[in-house]
């Protein structure tokens, strides 16, 4: 019986240890394989109650593919991919850029998205009659120019939405006009205060019908120009002040954000594709022409005559320049990009602005990882403002 149980015992473990090794060379030969394609294993993990579907981004918003994806893993060739999650009338997206083997930004080189239910909870407006914010969700995107190989790198974020539109001549006219607005020194940071004590606004949103340049400049859906980076950060901690309560907080977007929001899900690296050339460039406000007769257009010829990308913003390129809340500093992937101290309101240097403009002297400003970069007193005719809001803890 000793020897029949020891030959037992035996057969057990050699089965064991040949499944083992057959399971190690299965294994091995799958990640040999995903390695020669160049894949990145994704992994969506997600509430019961939604549906979503992948799509593989092309090189506009009308190129796109379904990838054929339900369930909670798949591997992936390159290229950009973007999830879309529907909870009831709702969408979230999320922009899922595969870069290759092991090269995402989670565990063993796997992207991961994480979907979670938006809630109803949006943020206050200025003025009800505009459009509202657009929900950019928590997650990773790629960062930086693409054409340098060793700038662009995954970068993750919180939820935040962020302005449709560029800010108007109409809000920013209520922030003027308020007892409690751009006069309350509690609104500006000491170099703000600084500036305003000897300098007076040069704003569009000053404009009045009867000026020469109010048609091309100074309706009150227009976007706000001539308007200094010390200005707009104080109508936005203004805004939280007026609406935010003990919610929301209202500010100029990060560099990141901003970038994250204009390249769309899709990943693009204009406002509306990937590329920009004769047949693109009527997709965007963009004309070197100081004298046209049509400058900055509107919220309502926009959305008459413009598309925006697939989070609903419109011109991420073109229109208007738009300030961030981010000093220039170098990012890349040795010296990846933080929320640091470049985001805080008393940081010095210059600020940052993003987007080319109607009047940028080439399309190369309207490549959106582009920068411009310009002390904070700086205006002109074609900066102006997007705002972020956050939901306060």
């Amino acid at each position: 019986m000793k020897k029949v149980f020891l030959v037992v015992v035996f057969l057990v473990f050699a089965i064991a240890a040949w499944l083992m090794v057959r399971w190690i060379h299965e294994d091995q030969s799958e990640e040999k394989a995903h390695s020669l394609r160049a894949e990145t294993h994704l992994f969506v993990s997600y509430p019961s109650n939604i549906t979503f579907r992948l799509s593989k981004a092309g090189n506009n918003l009308d190129e796109i593919s379904e990838a054929g994806f339900q369930g909670n893993e798949i591997w992936l060739q390159p290229g950009n991919y973007y999830l879309e999650a529907a909870f009831g009338s709702q969408k979230a997206f999320y922009p899922s850029p595969m870069r290759g083997y092991q090269s995402g930004p989670d565990a063993n080189g796997s992207f991961l998205i994480t979907v979670r239910e938006p809630g109803d909870s949006r943020p206050p407006r200025l003025v009800d009659s505009l459009s509202d914010f657009v929900l950019i969700p928590g997650g990773t995107f790629l960062f930086g120019d693409r054409l340098n190989p060793r700038e662009q790198h995954y970068v993750w974020l919180t939820n935040y939405f962020i302005g449709r539109f560029e800010l108007t001549n109409g809000e920013f006219h209520e922030f003027q006009a308020a007892a409690d607005g751009y006069a309350n020194d509690a609104n500006w940071t000491e170099a703000g205060r600084a500036w305003k004590s000897v300098n007076k606004s040069q704003t569009s949103a000053r404009l009045t019908p009867k000026h020469s340049d109010y048609k091309r400049f100074g309706r009150p859906d227009h976007p706000v120009t001539w308007i200094n980076w010390f200005e707009a950060n104080a109508y936005c901690r203004w805004l939280t002040t007026r609406l935010g309560g003990t919610r929301w907080l209202f500010s100029l977007p990060t560099e990141a954000e901003w970038e994250k929001g204009a390249r769309g899900p899709d990943n693009f690296d204009y406002g509306l594709g990937m590329t920009i050339g004769d047949v693109e460039t009527p997709r965007y406000n963009w004309k070197k022409n100081p004298d046209a007769p049509v400058t900055v257009v509107g919220n309502d010829e926009s959305e008459k005559l413009f598309r925006p990308n697939r989070y609903g913003l419109y011109h991420a390129s073109g229109n208007v320049t738009e300030w961030t809340q981010s000093v220039n500093r170098q990012y890349n992937r040795v010296q990846p990009y933080r929320d640091d101290e470049r985001n805080h309101d008393d940081a010095t240097g210059l600020r940052v602005a993003r987007g080319g403009s109607w009047y940028s002297a080439s399309t190369a400003n309207l490549y959106i990882p582009y920068r411009d970069a310009f002390q904070p007193e700086h205006s002109s005719q074609d900066i102006g403002v997007r705002v972020v809001a956050r939901r306060l803890p």
